[in-house]
């Protein structure tokens, strides 16, 4: 096995039977490996081109990783006799290493987050429904400003799509299906816009007799974290301030009663690792260490809450034993995440406070 020396990383065409014979090592190992060996690649620049990786088969990539394997060693200026499986492992290690930060990086993004957080929270409620039960469960694919744009949009409440999809499709049409509860994964704040959202919401759901189950974040208490609103003292008094002005007046209508927002939001899932998720593609071991509050993965509390209105409708037929620890409103089997810090295993709270009060706004 030989490896051409004047062979650079550029976008020409690299043959191989030059570097690597065929006839060879490279040829045994691939037919090992149930690959076939290539007659050329492209020069490895070309592989930061997400579409040039999609295009490239396998055979092209393990042949290229296999170059870059034996120009190392020929730039070792060293004879090897035998691979040593212990340096193998510790590259390996650091390769893995490498692609775990840069997987952290797509993981922790914001945007990633919001999309993995609602198809997570999903999941658990479709893992803790037995369908067996008469229970069904629909997914309107709906954004919070498309909901919002929908009512903008119609000159009244019943011209809108959320009333024509719930009201008259299944609650006013015979045969159809009335519709429970609506389970969104929207966030609320007390601000102007949002409560217009609300009160047209509301108005729907009083129509269909259909409750609508939303989220309240810091940003409802005008905070930026669970920890500051569990600091407020006195709940009550707090909503009197001038801010809470247009939500007190949406309370105070009869089709509020169809609203309601839970908090906070539960942990969705673990931290990838080989204790806790193993991945089985290579060593993927997820860097969240329980002061890293951002870097897991929590979901709105709604699916948690829809959980528990189907475990009560199983077993009475009506969704009321939903509220209070002992009875149906506990939220069990969240994920518990164990880390250390250098003072011993520490328990992550799979919610973002233990205990935020009892507001009831």
């Amino acid at each position: 096995m030989s490896v051409n020396n004047e062979i650079q990383n550029e976008g020409r065409a690299a043959t191989v039977e030059k570097m690597l014979p065929q006839n060879g090592v490279y040829a045994s190992l691939f037919d090992k490996i149930n690959l076939t060996p290539v007659a050329e690649i492209g020069g490895l620049n070309g592989f930061e081109d997400n579409t040039v990786m999609a295009e490239t088969s396998a055979d092209e990539r393990v042949t290229a990783a296999v170059q870059v394997f034996m120009q190392c060693l020929h730039k070792s200026g060293q004879k090897v006799e035998k691979l040593d499986k212990t340096l193998l492992d510790h590259h390996i290690a650091e390769l893995d290493f490498q692609i775990s930060r840069q997987l952290d990086e797509v993981m922790h993004n914001d945007a990633f987050q919001k999309v993995e957080s609602v198809w997570r929270g999903l999941q658990s409620l479709v893992n803790k429904t037995d369908f067996r039960q008469n229970v069904k469960l629909e997914i309107l694919d709906l954004s919070k400003e498309e909901l919002r744009q929908d009512f903008e949009d119609s000159p009244e409440i019943v011209q809108s799509g959320l009333y024509k999809q719930t009201y008259i499709a299944e609650y006013d049409t015979p045969g159809g299906e009335p519709i429970a509860a609506v389970i969104s994964a929207y966030e609320f704040d007390a601000t102007a816009q949002d409560v217009a959202l609300m009160r047209h919401i509301s108005k729907v759901s009083a129509a269909a007799h259909m409750p609508f189950i939303g989220s309240a974040g810091p940003k409802f208490f005008l905070k930026e974290t669970m920890e500051e609103v569990a600091a407020i003292k006195d709940i009550s008094n707090y909503f009197e301030r001038a801010e809470y002005i247009k939500w007190q007046s949406f309370r105070d209508t009869d089709d509020s009663r169809y609203i309601g927002l839970v908090m906070p939001r539960v942990l969705a899932r673990l931290p990838y690792g080989p204790d806790t998720v193993p991945v089985r593609s290579f060593n993927y071991v997820e860097e969240v260490k329980g002061p890293d509050h951002n870097k897991y993965l929590w979901t709105h509390a709604s699916f948690a809450f829809a959980a528990n209105m189907v475990k009560s409708f199983i077993n009475n037929g009506w969704c009321v034993q939903i509220r209070g620890p002992q009875a149906g409103g506990a939220v069990k089997d969240l994920p518990i995440h164990l880390y250390d810090l250098g003072t011993g295993n520490q328990v992550k709270i799979p919610s973002e406070s233990d205990d935020p009060g009892n507001p009831r706004v």
